[in-house]
């Protein structure tokens, strides 16, 4: 019974921040805007190479959180139908 499926929020999640993070790192390869590391700024090849590392770790941390999230509400919220469609029969 899995209604949300952890790989489809990852992917989800990584297809949707790759673009602005590709843009950010292209940007900061040329030496137009900074990408902050740690609080430090970075330029130039760093800066690419950790823009197009973070969309995995944002992706799995996101789909981390609601795949629990929707699991454990979908699962109250089967439950709650199952004791209230009980109490409509008695």
């Amino acid at each position: 019974m899995n209604k949300y499926s952890f790989k489809r929020l990852f992917w989800s999640y990584n297809f949707c921040a790759i673009p602005l993070s590709l843009l950010c790192g292209i940007l900061s390869f040329f030496n137009i805007k900074a990408i902050y590391f740690n609080g430090a700024p970075a330029y130039g090849v760093k800066a690419l190479i950790i823009s197009i590392l973070i969309p995995p770790i944002f992706g799995a941390v996101w789909a981390i959180c609601n795949w629990i999230a929707l699991t454990f509400g979908g699962l109250l919220y089967d439950n709650f139908l199952k004791l209230t469609s009980k109490s409509d029969k008695d």
